[in-house]
């Protein structure tokens, strides 16, 4: 079976550029000239540094991918593991460190869970119910923590997800490959997978197909949650306290990763090779702004540039592609 069963309908559907296998060598060439190009790019310690960021940015983005193929959008995700590393951090001393974890991951997965039912049985448009989730979590982190950070005790338990390793290779992408490898399967190789991309190209013809529009919603929101409360453990290992304020570009860079894989915002395509690829390119330009000692706010100038400039490829591509076949079929007639 093919991982993009709804994916790939040929040349028209996507540029080339945006398709696979085109987007890994778009990526391997960014990180050819970036080596080239930036001092300490290319260096070891500087390459693992990358690829700890996108392990993170990359099992949170295996939740937006989901979403994202589903026609839907999550926005969420910052403020879930802002409010789960507050809530982690105040368990410590009376539920330990693997108690803890447990019950900041079971609230971000409560989150996915009520964000799917207002999309899914109440008809909230994705982006209003997402981003009222935010606002939601921001405020009760902000509450919880009395606005300001919360130090978590030393503990190599507690800093094991994030700087443990297995093998000699660090733990976040040892989990960041197991996230993927669960995505390829879910979306390659189970049911609930091809409900989404039915849903998402078209999900009044998934309803009259016989599926549960309403089921297939909620459970890619619920599973969204899953992957983000992996990221957002990670996350909190990594900064060792609990932060009202952490990761609010998060959402942003998971939207930009699958936007700039190839992953048509409108839903009903994708794969987890687009996905690898997308915050692959987000981290190195991420990565590429640091070692240049430019301002930080150009990280977000460039992410914003990005989407916009792969959703227009899209759009275009996709007119063309229409525009085309409108014409071939003027010409069979």
């Amino acid at each position: 079976m093919s991982s993009f069963p709804l994916g790939d309908r040929g040349p028209s559907s996507m540029p080339a550029i945006l398709r696979p296998p085109a987007i890994l060598i778009v990526t391997a060439l960014l990180f050819g000239l970036a080596a080239l190009a930036v001092p300490r790019f290319g260096t070891l310690g500087n390459i693992e540094n990358v690829l700890r960021i996108a392990a993170i940015l990359g099992i949170v983005a295996c939740g937006q991918a989901i979403v994202v193929i589903l026609a839907g959008i999550e926005f969420s995700f910052g403020a879930s593991a802002a409010l789960a590393s507050v809530v982690i951090v105040m368990a410590l001393p009376t539920a330990g460190v693997i108690g803890a974890f447990l019950l900041g991951g079971l609230l971000i997965i409560t989150i996915g869970m009520v964000n799917g039912l207002l999309v899914a049985r109440f008809a909230v448009p994705p982006v209003i119910a997402t981003l009222g989730m935010l606002m939601i979590a921001s405020g009760l982190a902000a509450w919880l923590a009395g606005g300001l950070p919360i130090d978590a005790p030393p503990s190599d338990a507690f800093s094991w997800p994030a700087r443990g390793r297995v093998l000699g290779i660090p733990v976040p992408i040892l989990i960041a490959a197991a996230a993927f490898t669960a995505l390829h399967v879910l979306l390659a190789r189970s049911r609930l997978g091809r409900g989404w991309y039915l849903v998402g190209a078209n999900a009044t013809a998934a309803k009259l197909a016989g599926l549960s529009v309403p089921r297939l919603v909620f459970s890619g929101y619920a599973v969204a949650g899953l992957f983000c409360a992996l990221g957002a453990i990670i996350l909190t290992s990594r900064v060792a306290s609990g932060q009202p304020m952490l990761a609010p570009n998060l959402p942003f860079e998971t939207i930009a990763a699958c936007a700039v894989g190839g992953l048509p915002l409108g839903g009903g395509r994708g794969n987890v090779l687009q996905v690898a690829c997308g915050v692959l390119i987000v981290a190195m330009l991420n990565n590429i702004v640091v070692l240049l000692n430019l301002p930080t706010a150009y990280q977000l100038i460039l992410l914003g540039t990005l989407v916009v400039t792969a959703v227009l490829l899209q759009r275009d591509w996709a007119f063309l592609g229409h525009a085309v076949r409108v014409l071939t079929s003027g010409r069979r007639g």
